[in-house]
């Protein structure tokens, strides 16, 4: 598995290097985002980047976001997804109301997990091979996979057309509303209980 590091302080890059290595991990640093993006443009056998919250000119969101626009692929087809792992200090991540939000924001948007400096080791190894693990117990393209729009489909043609499946059709799309609120709150207390934990180990 190779990881890349991107943090400023080069002394974190160098550790981290470091103590990965000795768990058989390969891995690539970066000081900044634009390097960053440099490196997972040119080397598609990255796994997951771990990097800080805060990166000269750009932040880890702004990281996120610009590597999914990267095509990423080899021989076999395209690559699956990066894993992103968010490196915050005990103050940036768990205690300021806005560096929370911001924690809180990264999560949601895709962060695979999130550490507070200094990184446990030991936990992050565990973290990084367990998603290695996740990764390959996912369900394979080619099986078949019920959605709920064959439902839809399949109801819309019992119905007809005309009000009754415009009425239908509305009904639909308020539950899939409510679904998804009833999903982003899940979702919010989940990432809120997990900065609380952050926060209670950090304590310890």
């Amino acid at each position: 598995m190779k990881i890349l590091i991107v943090d400023e302080i080069g002394f974190i890059r160098q550790s981290l290097n470091q103590k990965l290595g000795r768990h058989q991990f390969e891995t690539v640093s970066a000081e900044s985002g634009e390097e960053a993006l440099m490196i997972l443009k040119a080397d598609f056998s990255i796994d997951a980047v771990l990097t800080s919250l805060f990166l000269p000119t750009m932040n880890a969101l702004d990281l996120y976001k610009a590597a999914a626009k990267i095509e990423r692929f080899n021989d076999e087809g395209v690559i699956p997804p990066l894993n992103f792992y968010l490196m915050v200090t005990k103050e940036h991540g768990t205690s300021s109301p806005k560096m929370k939000q911001l924690t809180r924001e990264a999560l949601a948007l895709g962060f695979k997990d999130l550490l507070v400096k200094p990184i446990d080791t030991d936990l992050l190894v565990t973290k990084l091979r367990s998603s290695v693990v996740v990764e390959s117990e996912q369900v394979s393209p080619d099986q078949s996979i019920e959605t709920p729009y064959q439902a839809n489909d399949n109801t819309e043609i019992e119905h007809g057309s005309g009000p009754l499946k415009t009425k239908n059709r509305i009904d639909q799309l308020k539950e899939m509303q409510n679904s998804l609120h009833a999903l982003k709150k899940e979702m919010c207390e989940s990432i809120d209980s997990l900065l609380n934990e952050v926060s209670r180990n950090s304590n310890q």
